[in-house]
């Protein structure tokens, strides 16, 4: 149903459509030159799957289960383009103890402890939460996990990073397991990492935004510091990981995106799902590097062709592992309203998923209201009901607890 109100509709949308975030195309695990490629995403991906939103006139829950939009006179002057998904702000993965990831997160990455975990650095074991910007990676106490792909990193300028990597070069020691500095063209530098477990982080300078409103840019998550408080209160996790200052922010400026490695033939499906449970922003293409197709979910804002943030599809011949349980936390839309249509659409897709570990068991509207949020793990096509991919999703309200908004 959801899949066929969507395609009776599609024609009715804006004849105005934008690019979803040809930066992606670069951030991804493939170099692609630049200047070489701008042209093409110009002409190929400007009618794709991508509309214009606006947050005065569209909301998930006129949109997502009819995919009409409607525009007013009165608002067509200042469009805001939006995703309804408003932020990827976590990504989960499991590690078996604390050996690396603070040195790696904090002194090599440029994050900031969470105050909220920071006891359990104290305390030698339990979750760590890592922060950069809005985002976070969340590192629970498990079997290793790792990404089937890469995650994106942004920076103001990447010579910290350079600097404290030269560092490691002479030492045997390390918290991570490789690095190199790749050059994709003249203007898009990347520093690939790769930690102990087989992560791979891909960090760029990305401060060229024009719009400073974005949330990525607004919202900070909380960070440990060198107070007289924070070390009272949380001793050696505040006096080896806090920040010199209460005016610093974490070196790192956020998370830029997560790409997935998935089987081939499957990326349409895969932006068709988001377009029509999460009426999310989304578009196709096909990499002219490595003639990968790519399907991008772009989160919150939009403009020029960028988002603040994305995540990635890319098809692959590459065997996947098994799925292992990382997991990433959206928020979703800007009212409650967004969040509930989003669930029903869930529901109606027949995707709903309780993880067993954690405490929020949602099985229903009530449940999910409880808890302001839901997850499922499933990505199907819409249309024959067969699973492509496997994710856990935690799926949150902007009245969530945790939304750094607030």
């Amino acid at each position: 149903k959801l899949f066929h109100n969507k395609s009776n509709m599609i024609h009715s949308r804006m004849a105005c459509r934008l690019l979803t975030y040809f930066g992606a195309l670069t951030a991804s695990t493939t170099r692609i030159q630049v200047s070489a490629f701008s042209p093409f995403v110009k002409t190929t991906l400007g009618g794709r799957g991508v509309a214009a939103r606006s947050t005065s006139t569209i909301t998930l829950k006129s949109l997502a289960s009819s995919g009409d939009i409607t525009s007013s006179p009165a608002s067509s002057s200042t469009v805001d383009n939006l995703s309804t998904l408003t932020l990827l702000e976590h990504i989960n993965l499991n590690v078996p103890n604390h050996e690396y990831i603070l040195e790696f997160y904090s002194n090599v990455l440029g994050f900031g402890l969470d105050p909220r975990r920071a006891q359990n650095v104290v305390n030698g074991s339990g979750t760590v939460w890592m922060n950069c910007g809005a985002s976070q990676i969340h590192l629970p106490v498990g079997d290793a996990q790792v990404i089937p792909g890469s995650i994106g990193l942004w920076y103001e300028s990447l010579d910290g990073l350079k600097a404290r990597l030269e560092n490691y070069d002479d030492q045997e020691a390390k918290p991570f397991v490789q690095h190199s500095v790749e050059n994709d063209g003249e203007v898009n530098e990347a520093v690939r990492i790769m930690d102990h477990y087989g992560n791979v982080f891909f960090c760029r300078k990305g401060g060229d935004s024009k719009n400073e409103n974005e949330i990525t840019r607004t919202v900070k998550q909380p960070i440990l510091y060198k107070t007289k408080e924070d070390i009272e209160t949380y001793s050696s996790a505040a006096e080896l990981y806090g920040l010199d200052s209460v005016d610093d922010e974490s070196e790192c400026k956020g998370v830029s995106y997560v790409e997935f490695l998935v089987p081939r033939g499957t990326t349409e499906k895969i932006a068709e799902f988001y377009d029509c449970v999460f009426d999310a922003t989304t578009s196709c293409f096909t990499d002219p590097s490595s003639n990968d197709d790519v399907a991008i979910v772009a989160f919150g804002s939009i403009a020029n062709g960028r988002s603040s943030q994305n995540m990635l599809f890319r098809e692959s011949d590459t065997e996947l592992p098994p799925y292992d349980g990382h997991h990433v936390a959206l928020y979703v839309g800007e009212s409650k309203e967004d969040f509930e249509q989003a669930f029903k659409n869930i529901l109606e897709a027949q995707v709903l998923w309780v993880n067993p570990r954690f405490s929020d068991k949602v099985t229903n509207l009530n449940t999910a209201k409880k808890w302001n949020q839901f997850r499922f793990k499933h990505i199907t096509d819409l249309k024959t009901g067969k699973k492509i991919f496997e994710l856990e999703h935690e799926c949150r309200s902007v009245e969530h607890d945790s939304w750094p908004g607030k």
